[in-house]
């Protein structure tokens, strides 16, 4: 196949799946794991909780001499003691007595229920007891949570908050997980200048690098960026320097085939394999990718509609693939359709746009498509993405679709 021949999108994927290298997992403390992907099967040290206690505040006594109390008639019983979280129980609960206890605190031997002090009245040194209680009543297990040996995280889970605090009960205090990878971004244009500095006439601000640093940011990844003439020697020099510096380079312009289209032509120059340069989407068609020394390169297009496309769609779910994201994308909403889609069988054609709220309980959103002309501000607005896939040439309206949110691809995006 030629570089000069035109994928499917679904191909694109499937390569950009298939080529990008997972990065080597590193070993973390607890207060960076979450968002991260596990590398590793973890497995619980200790039991939690280590003893059996209460889960309420109030007094630990026998369930059944306390089965018939009631409001009119309360049950008397002794209290012998006190104990709290984080104490020994060292009163033990024998026939007509009871121990008070705080949510937490062990259970007092010959205890097997815990009634809450608000269900009680307290006369000197007795306790009555106006309600009833079922053995267990208010006790939680010793290892309930998790007992020594039990499997609390499995090789590609990402670790939510709870995950995390599951491990920290489990005993661990750090697991190896796959590092975020560090990204270099290469914007390029005569035309484009770095944002803070003066503002020729005829010149843009490169909002694509910012924009770009964002989404990445927004994921965690750490991020380098570089703007250079459109000059083979300024490209050359920045991409080496980036790809010395970082796990993977994404450029922005001159990846089509103009005359002044220099950036994969240099890249390849410099070692770049190729695995596709021309993509059956829009908008986002002229993006490239392959490998540079066993590092990912994507070479995504200039005009801001299509170059957060394509990044959207190949770049960042091939850059969380290297973070260890199994199935990566962006999040899948259903909605129904307020316009119809027409397009090309042979194409893949996506729309950005924006929800609105359905008017009866339960049924999917509205989602209306923008026009594909819109640029910075309706990208700006847009809440969403809709795909008209290969294959079919019209959706039509009030059809349910899965919507991609322009929101974090991974549900707890770390932070470095």
């Amino acid at each position: 196949m030629s570089e000069h021949d035109f994928i499917s999108l679904s191909e694109a994927q499937a390569r950009v799946a298939a080529e990008v290298p997972v990065l080597a997992p590193v070993r973390l403390p607890l207060a960076r794991l979450v968002g991260r992907v596990a590398a590793q099967e973890a497995r619980a040290r200790v039991a939690s909780p280590s003893v059996t206690g209460a889960t309420k505040d109030g007094y630990a006594l026998r369930a059944q001499e306390v089965a018939a109390a009631s409001p009119e008639r309360p049950v008397a019983l002794r209290v012998v003691g006190a104990v709290a979280a984080g104490e020994a129980a060292e009163a033990e609960v024998r026939p007509g007595t009871a121990v008070r206890v705080t949510t937490g605190a062990p259970l007092p031997p010959g205890a097997d229920a815990v009634v809450p002090w608000e269900l009680t009245r307290e006369r000197g040194d007795t306790v009555l007891v106006t309600a009833p209680a079922q053995p267990g009543r208010n006790v939680l297990p010793a290892g309930s949570d998790v007992t020594p040996g039990q499997e609390v995280a499995r090789p590609g889970q990402v670790l939510t908050p709870a995950a995390v605090g599951l491990l920290a009960a489990a005993g661990l205090e750090e697991l190896a997980v796959y590092p975020l990878p560090r990204v270099g971004l290469l914007a390029t244009g005569r035309e484009v200048v770095a944002p803070g500095q003066p503002l020729p006439r005829g010149a843009v601000y490169a909002s694509n690098l910012v924009h770009t640093s964002a989404w990445l940011t927004l994921h965690g990844m750490e991020v380098l960026t570089r703007v250079t003439d459109d000059d083979a020697g300024q490209i050359r020099s920045a991409a080496a320097e980036l790809l010395a510096e970082c796990d993977a380079l994404l450029t922005s312009g001159g990846a089509w085939t103009s005359r002044r289209d220099l950036v994969v032509g240099t890249l390849k120059d410099m070692g770049l394999d190729l695995a596709f340069r021309r993509v059956r989407m829009g908008p986002g068609k002229g993006v490239a990718f392959g490998l540079m020394g066993g590092k990912p390169v994507f070479c995504l297009p200039g005009g801001p509609p299509s170059h957060e496309m394509a990044f959207l769609q190949l770049a960042l779910p091939g850059l969380l693939r290297m973070a260890g994201h199994r199935d990566p994308g962006l999040p899948l909403v259903a909605a129904r359709l307020e316009e119809p889609l027409h397009g090309q069988a042979d194409w893949t054609q996506l729309w950005r746009g924006g929800f609105r709220p359905a008017e009866e309980p339960g049924r999917p959103p509205w989602f209306r498509a923008h026009p594909l002309r819109d640029r910075l501000q309706s990208m700006a607005a847009a809440e969403g993405i809709v795909m008209l896939p290969e294959g079919r040439e019209h959706i039509p309206a009030g059809e349910v679709v899965m919507v991609q949110r322009l929101a974090p691809a991974c549900p707890f995006p770390p932070r470095p």
